[in-house]
């Protein structure tokens, strides 16, 4: 709809409910989300970047994109828990 002449217009009701939801949903993070984020099933960590991988492919896949000149070795990755 469209508002008075020279009147901004105010945020919907719809733009304040995604507000107040996001504001109150819990995304994992922040200390409470901490024993979530640690327990993490990432059984692979690239020894390049130390970044960690839940899986075989995905690690696979992130040592094609990200460190294209390395060569991958699987026993080097793996997270002893």
């Amino acid at each position: 709809t469209m508002g008075g002449k020279a009147k901004p217009t105010k945020h919907t009701s719809k733009e304040i409910a995604k507000k107040v939801f996001e504001a109150n949903c819990n995304r994992g993070g922040g200390g409470s989300g901490a024993a979530a984020r640690l327990d993490a099933k990432c059984s692979y960590k690239c020894y390049v970047c130390l970044c960690a991988q839940p899986s075989e492919k995905s690690l696979q896949l992130h040592f094609d994109s990200k460190h294209p000149k390395e060569t991958l070795d699987l026993e080097k990755a793996k997270v002893s828990a």
